[in-house]
């Protein structure tokens, strides 16, 4: 007869059982951080010959602007957008859809963007994403991007150990402007992709201009706006608009750009689509 032998002692998985109940779930991609995959996705971009222009958030953070980085923007010539898309895909970062609701928030710059997914996360509140933009939606003139006025080759500024991508192409400060103004005007004034046009210009010119570091100084603050030489700035920040050299017929710009600093305009006010 079999006997059964009872004990209080604990039971224990067999060796086997246990080595797979800790096993390590497999690589994913997601294991990188979102820097680290940006940098990836620059590196693999630029091995396939697509060559990406720096725009929005890190640009603007090279410029000056304390952008937090959630989402990262490359522009590409229109031609090369589904290329390099496949490019992205094929590296394991996922499309993500377009949503409704940050169409309406957004505007143009989200239905315009083609985004690939950095992150587990799916939620458009948590997720993160690299933006591809055409450099139509960009107003990027591409004869400008590859002469010097227009841009230059720069170290990545992607604070990631041992970056993959070393160098990339970066707008200069007239070419970002001008294609901000560009771009506004094919806006109405009352519409969501206009008001984040006239933000980031606004922020631009008191950040990357003006070097004001703590943000905007109201004329009402004789003290602040002693103390920090605001005079000194905006006649520094003018001179140099001034010297910036536009592209024809676009020499307006210039004007616009100088008075929008001096206080003499308003940003609200610069050039806008007709609604009719």
């Amino acid at each position: 007869m079999l006997q059964v032998v009872h004990s209080d002692a604990p039971s224990y998985p067999s060796e086997h059982a246990l080595h797979l109940e800790i096993k390590s779930p497999s690589p994913s991609i997601f294991d990188q951080t979102p820097l680290d995959l940006v940098d990836l996705a620059l590196a693999t971009l630029q091995s396939a010959g697509v060559e990406p222009v720096e725009w929005r958030s890190l640009l603007y953070r090279r410029m000056g602007v304390p952008v937090l980085l959630k989402n990262f923007h490359l522009v590409l010539p229109d031609g090369d957008l589904d290329a390099a898309s496949h490019i992205l895909s094929d590296l394991g970062l996922p499309l993500s859809p377009h949503t409704k609701l940050l169409t309406l928030s957004e505007g143009d710059f989200h239905a315009k963007g083609v985004h690939h997914r950095l992150t587990r996360f799916t939620s458009p509140a948590s997720a993160q994403h690299l933006v591809l933009y055409p450099a139509s939606f960009a107003s990027l003139v591409l004869s400008a991007l590859h002469a010097p006025r227009g841009c230059i080759i720069s170290p990545s500024i992607l604070e990631v150990p041992d970056p993959r991508c070393k160098a990339l192409h970066v707008p200069l400060s007239p070419t970002v402007y001008a294609a901000l103004l560009r771009t506004m005007q094919r806006y109405p004034r009352q519409c969501a992709t206009r008001s984040t046009l006239n933000s980031e210009l606004s922020e631009l010119v008191g950040y990357h201009l003006l070097h004001l570091t703590d943000g905007f100084v109201s004329a009402e603050d004789d003290e602040q706006w002693e103390e920090l030489g605001v005079d000194r700035r905006l006649t520094a920040a003018a001179t140099e608009v001034r010297s910036w050299t536009w592209e024809e017929c676009e020499e307006w710009f210039g004007d616009a750009l100088e008075a929008v600093v001096l206080g003499t305009g308003e940003i609200d006010y610069l050039p806008w689509k007709s609604p009719h």
